[in-house]
This record gives C-alpha cells, sequence and structure tokens, in this order.
C-alpha cells in the first residue's frame, strides 16, 4: 500500500505506549525537566549509533560503565523511544530511517531525503541554512553514506555515492564536511591523499576532482590528524581514514593509533563544534557512528562495545561543549536496530547465524560466527560487566536489520518534548521547531 500525505507522519506499529514508556525510565538517570526555551541562535546536533538498539546500549552500558554509572548518552536527562517502520515495510534500512529525520516523512528504504513518491521537500540542513545557520556533518564512515546523505544530498537511490559526493558539494553545501570516503571524491586514477593499503576499498571511483572544486569554493581541506587540527573554518573539508577502528579486519596488523590519517571520530565532532560556533546565529550538526551498524552486521560483539565507546566521547564532547553553549539540542538516537542482538548468560550455547561478513576477512581463524554446537564466537563474549564478576555474552538473530523501536535521548531547549514513544519523525518535528524559533 502507498503512503498517503495524511499518513506521511503517522506511522506506528502495535505495542503499547504504557508499556514502553515504563521501559524509557531505563535510559536515564533523570528525571526529565523541562529545558530552556529555543532562541534565534539555538542550535543542534543529532548524534546517530547507525544500528544502535536498546541491547547494543545495555551492552555498552555493561562493559564499560558496569551497573552504577551511568554512560553518558544515557545519563542525558531525556529518553523516549522511536518507531523505525519505513513507509512501505515493517524493517528500516539506514537511508528511510534518517530520512524520517531529516525531512519528517516515512519514505521508501533506499531512498534519502525525498519522500515515498520521490518528492523532494526541504531537509533539516536546509531549514537551518534558510535561518541563517552554519551546517555541517560528521562520520567515521564516509560521508556519502546513506544517513549523511538524508541531510545532504536527496536522491532515489543510496548507493550512487559518486553522485551523492556530488550533490552534496554542489546543492546542499554543508559548511563542515568530515569523515572517510575520500575514493568517491577522487576521479579514478588519482590516488588522493591516503595511501591505498587495501586496493578494493581504497582506490578512487569518482568522476571528478571535487577536493580540487571545494577548495576553489573557499573549503579549508584536511586528511590528517595534523592537517584537521589546523583548520579554521567558517567552511571544512576533512576525508580521513574510513572506518579505522574497523580497518584491523581487512589489513593484518593495522593499528589506527599508528595511522595519521585517523581521525578519531569525537576529535572531528569537536573541530566541527569550534567552527560552527563562529556562526552567532547557530548551526545544525549531524555526526554518525556508522562503525556500530558494520559490528552488528558482523556479529562482532567487541567492536560493537568498542564503537559505543566513540559514541558516548562524542556525547561527552557535546555536553562540554553545552556548558558554554546551553542554546544547543542534542539528540542521539538510532536509524534502526541491527543483528537482532541479545544480552545472555554465557553458559547458554549460541543460535546466531552467521554474520555478513567473516571476521576476520582474510585466512580461516574467524572469530565471529557461532561453532556448530553452539558454540560462543570469540567476538561474542563473555564480556565482564565493569567492577564486578559478572559476565554476559551476545547472540544474534540475523544479519540483517530488525524492525524494533529505539531509544532516544536528549538535552537542551525543547528536549522535553521527546520523552514517551513517538515516530522517528517527531526527531524533525523537535529539531525543526529549535532551529526556526523567532
Amino acid at each position: 500500500m502507498e503512503v498517503t500525505q495524511t499518513w506521511k507522519r503517522r506511522i506506528f506499529v502495535g505495542v503499547t505506549a504504557a508499556g514502553l514508556a515504563a521501559l524509557c525510565a531505563m535510559f536515564a538517570l533523570n528525571s526529565p525537566s523541562k529545558a530552556d526555551p529555543p532562541t534565534s541562535a539555538t542550535s543542534v546536533v543529532l548524534i546517530s549509533g547507525d544500528g544502535m538498539g536498546v541491547q547494543q546500549r545495555t551492552a555498552i552500558q555493561y562493559a564499560l560503565y558496569g551497573v552504577n554509572e551511568r554512560q553518558p548518552m544515557d545519563a542525558l536527562p531525556v529518553a523516549g523511544l522511536l518507531d523505525t517502520v519505513p513507509a512501505t515495510k515493517a524493517v528500516s534500512d539506514s537511508a528511510a530511517g534518517a530520512t524520517a529525520w531529516s525531512i519528517g516523512m516515512k519514505t521508501r528504504n533506499g531512498m534519502t531525503g525525498l519522500g515515498p513518491d520521490e518528492e523532494r521537500v526541504p531537509t533539516l540542513l536546509e531549514i537551518a541554512e534558510d535561518e541563517g545557520k552554519a551546517t555541517g556533518i560528521v562520520n567515521d564512515h564516509d560521508i556519502t553514506n546513506a544517513t549523511l546523505a538524508s541531510f545532504a544530498a536527496p536522491i532515489n537511490n543510496r548507493d550512487k555515492k559518486v553522485s551523492i559526493a556530488q550533490k552534496t558539494l554542489r546543492d546542499i553545501s554543508p559548511d563542515v564536511m568530515m569523515g572517510g570516503g575520500e575514493g568517491y571524491w577522487y576521479p579514478r586514477g588519482e590516488e588522493g591523499m591516503i595511501p591505498d593499503e587495501v586496493p578494493d576499498e581504497d582506490k578512487s571511483v569518482g568522476r571528478d576532482n571535487l577536493v580540487e572544486e571545494a577548495q576553489a569554493d573557499g573549503y579549508e581541506y584536511a586528511y590528517d590528524r595534523e592537517t584537521v587540527d589546523d583548520l579554521t573554518g567558517p567552511k571544512a573539508l576533512a576525508l580521513v581514514q574510513d572506518s579505522g577502528l574497523q580497518r584491523w579486519k581487512e589489513l593484518p596488523g593495522y593499528k589506527p593509533q599508528d595511522d595519521p590519517y585517523y581521525v578519531p571520530e569525537a576529535d572531528l565532532l569537536a573541530k566541527a563544534l569550534d567552527i560552527l560556533e563562529e556562526d552567532p546565529d547557530g548551526f545544525m550538526l549531524v555526526a554518525e557512528s556508522d562503525d556500530m551498524d558494520s559490528a552488528a552486521h558482523e556479529h562482532d560483539g567487541v567492536n560493537v562495545i568498542k564503537t559505543g565507546k566513540t559514541i558516548n566521547a562524542m556525547v561527552e564532547v557535546v555536553q562540554e561543549f553545552r556548558q558554554t553553549h546551553p542554546d544547543v539540542l542534542l539528540i542521539v538516537t538510532a536509524d534502526h536496530e541491527t543483528g537482532g542482538m541479545t544480552i545472555e548468560d554465557p553458559i547458554e550455547t549460541n543460535t546466531n547465524s552467521d554474520g555478513d561478513d567473516p571476521v576476520p576477512y582474510y585466512g580461516d581463524g574467524h572469530l565471529n560466527n557461532a561453532g556448530p554446537n553452539g558454540q560462543v564466537p570469540k567476538r561474542s563474549g563473555p564480556f565482564k560487566i565493569k567492577g564486578t564478576h559478572r559476565e554476559f555474552k551476545v547472540d544474534w538473530t540475523t544479519p540483517e536489520h530488525t524492525g524494533g523501536y529505539v531509544p532516544v535521548t536528549a538535552d537542551g531547549p525543547l528536549s522535553e518534548l521527546l520523552t514517551g514513544v513517538h515516530h522517528n519523525t517527531h526527531v524533525f518535528d523537535v529539531a525543526q521547531q529549535a532551529l526556526t524559533t523567532p
């Protein structure tokens, strides 16, 4: 059945609000309180942990923070739940999930920033720009991926990465663009600045030299930790090592801390905030950790937890920024859950299907798939609950996405509006109100 205009923000799945509202209390230590009202200079920071459902957040909490110290993303004073159902199916991909946030409409899987009939409406980045605000996108994976394209490059096929790079630069043109995916910005045959150590992943596949084009348009360009540190703005393009925390799986012996082209996403986010804060009218910034989704697709519990450390570090960066910029609305959520991850007692057998790819990708010693008799794979645990002698493991039901609700936590102006259970399009409603308040 096609989605009509009257239905575009009113899709709901059949779980009682009362039961889920009780679950919301698990995600925040503090009781929600009315935040300061937005002003004409209010900014919005949206952080997405791609594929991060309730169980992923819980595993991160237990392994890194224990049972008493609340992790930063769950210590935010407001908590709720969002549905993830797209326009025509029960289970969303990242394109449809992020588009619900970016334009406030449920859409078809595979389309970024467009309504279900491919209608073009303003994204939050364009709304912010119309309000005179600066804009930015940040990722630990390529900045042409589906989530960021939903804000910066509306298109009918999320896999058209080269076209997305072109549209991102030429059409919406965020003031700050930081992340991986250098190969989409350089034409075939040009190596770019990052060594091509994994040919299938690192080679350039673009049509135009978009880096030169960006520089001609006034963007500063960075490609490693030193050049990122030197950025001052007001326009900046940083194309750094793509998915550095995942790279060891395809490049034996790789260590991100020894790679000068790897820049932790929290550092990219901090630099983006430094640049965007110079706009007195505020800004709209979208940041995503795509590594979370990759880890869950591959049934890699170790990397789920490591990526959770990244996301919590990003939240800490924004919360520190908010100490001197209280007019920033921070929203932390996910486009969908990936892997059907569960937390179990280590004595239970594992029933998971194989992940999307073996871990590591090379050799025969795969660490992520359960043995023939349900043996727990090394990447699934057991993990210790910090500060205790208790242990848990994780199990998986699918290498793909699932259709459950995802947590949303928030702080800042209008954050209280995210309390409760909502359609994922509600993120757009709240962010738009924050950005457009006179």
